[in-house]
């Protein structure tokens, strides 16, 4: 029962489907599909991102899980309270929101250079239902369903890291989300852990992005800022990649 882990997409459908046409067709009932989040920003076509998962997740015969991504945890907290601005200052928010509505990006933009300074000594509010109220149903139904981790018999599967000797129980999610202080070089758990979010591909001689494996069992798969999307299958590890793409 293979599990297959997707690293970061941020936006880029034409790598997504690259490497989907080279997964799926490996893929057997019992086998376990796991993207590892950060579904969102930097890449123009996050709704069709969103979209192709949703419709694979409904196709698949096997198990599709999805992981929250630190992307994705700043914009539903921007959902949640529209005085919280970290998504939109810190994570490229304004690609995502034009594969929306660029309508809905430009009154942003306006309405953040009205506010000004405000926005952060005031935690003025911005209108971010602007934005999320033209979000399809199911697409915010699949941001507040994400899971922090996912874990089979061969892998543990995370947006960012794990706790330093593996232990998943009674973690805080931003372990899980952001990281823990040393990991993936401190991992010393007996567990190996696939992680994406560090952009840490260690480029072969040609320029090419590799997962970073090391010795302690961690695999990091975050590879789609060199316009590679890679996939990576536990336990005999092999990898699959997409064709690079623009970033």
């Amino acid at each position: 029962m293979p599990t297959i882990a997707i690293g970061d997409v941020h936006g880029n459908l034409s790598a997504l489907e690259d490497l989907l046409a080279k997964v799926v067709p490996e893929l057997n009932r019992e086998d376990t599909l796991v993207f590892l989040g950060d579904y969102i920003d930097r890449g123009p076509q996050t709704r069709g991102c969103i979209e192709r998962i949703i419709r694979l997740r409904e196709e698949a015969a096997c198990s599709v899980v999805t992981l929250l991504g630190n992307h994705e945890q700043w914009m539903l907290r921007s959902l949640r309270d529209p005085s919280c601005h970290s998504w939109i200052f810190g994570m490229e928010a304004f690609e995502t929101i034009a594969s929306y509505s660029a309508d809905a990006a430009h009154a942003l933009r306006n309405a953040m250079e009205q506010a000004g300074m405000r926005l952060i000594t005031e935690k003025a509010p911005l209108p971010y239902q602007i934005f999320f109220g033209l979000v399809p149903l199911n697409h915010l139904r699949f941001f507040q369903s994400l899971e922090l981790f996912h874990q089979t018999t061969d892998v543990i599967c995370v947006h960012a890291g794990a706790d330093l000797e593996g232990c998943l129980v009674s973690q805080s999610p931003d372990v899980f989300v952001w990281g823990a202080d040393g990991f993936p070089e401190q991992y010393r758990g007996q567990d190996c852990v696939v992680y994406g979010h560090w952009n840490n591909a260690a480029e072969d001689n040609n320029g090419w992005p590799q997962p970073c494996v090391r010795m302690n069992r961690t695999y990091g798969i975050d590879t789609i800022a060199n316009g590679v999307l890679t996939a990576m299958r536990f336990p005999d590890c092999k990898v699959f990649q997409s064709r690079r793409y623009r970033t």
